[in-house]
């Protein structure tokens, strides 16, 4: 239990790294708030819900769906650097939000049952560890006709280059990512009744694209030198290569999905 708990802090600590900030931008997933907006929008986001942001990062979304949609948002991450950043951030933007930031694993939310009228979980259902016990927790935390939207990379089986079963993939969400079915599946099985999933795919190239450009570039967009960048950028041209073919052969993907919990 405490090598899991620890691998989980160690994995918020990469997602707030500076590394994650330039190869994912500041909500640190692919289609950065144009996604999250979309995402909004299919789960029918309503002016004064309560919505709760799952592994929420610096808080870019949980604070920009608080102002698009007129929400109350909780934003729930692991990382305690990663929290105090996404308070102090949200306190610093020109339009006031109504948004708040609690420190707390993802997979075992801190809530009363029932607390939320929906639940958002943006390229972190991927990384849960138990990803069957979590999403059960999230339908708990729902009322009665809730929803969760989950966005997510998507893997087909055994198409993901070697390279990639590391750190560098865990930060683009692919090491442990489900098939396209998958996350639907996931979300049946809990009890919640889904719509058709909508493909993002688009956003994965744009986003190896513009990681591309930001490698080639180096020093000139302040990447951080470390060894993990150097070996990064060694390998990059290649890699990226591998990586988009599978993105192109549907390999690879970002899929949004929507389930409402019946009861």
């Amino acid at each position: 239990m405490l090598d899991t708990y620890a691998a989980k802090i160690c994995c918020a600590d990469l997602y707030s790294s500076e590394l994650a900030r330039l190869i994912l931008g500041d909500s640190l997933h692919p289609g950065g708030l144009r996604a999250t907006n979309r995402l909004g929008r299919a789960m029918g986001l309503q002016r004064g819900w309560r919505v709760l942001d799952l592994a929420c990062g610096l808080g870019t979304s949980a604070t920009a769906l608080s102002r698009v949609f007129r929400c109350q948002v909780v934003g729930l991450e692991l990382g305690a650097e990663a929290t105090v950043s996404s308070r102090r951030r949200a306190l610093e933007q020109p339009v006031p939000a109504d948004v708040s930031f609690v420190r707390g694993d993802a997979e075992m939310p801190p809530f009363r049952e029932g607390a939320f009228d929906a639940v958002i979980i943006e390229c972190a259902t991927s990384l849960f560890v138990d990803k069957e016990s979590a999403i059960s927790s999230v339908r708990r935390l729902l009322r009665p006709g809730g929803v969760v939207g989950i966005s997510d990379v998507t893997v087909e089986p055994g198409s993901l280059p070697p390279e990639l079963d590391g750190t560098v993939g865990m930060m683009l969400c692919l090491t442990d990512a489900l098939p396209a079915d998958g996350y639907q599946r996931l979300l049946e099985r809990s009890g919640f009744i889904t719509g058709e999933p909508e493909n993002l795919t688009d956003e994965v190239a744009a986003l190896l694209a513009d990681l591309r450009g930001k490698l080639a570039l180096g020093a000139a967009v302040g990447m951080p030198s470390s060894e993990l960048t150097a070996d990064l950028a060694e390998s990059a041209p290649g890699l990226l290569d591998r990586v988009e073919q599978s993105v192109s052969r549907g390999q690879i993907g970002y899929w949004l999905y929507v389930g409402q919990n019946p009861y």
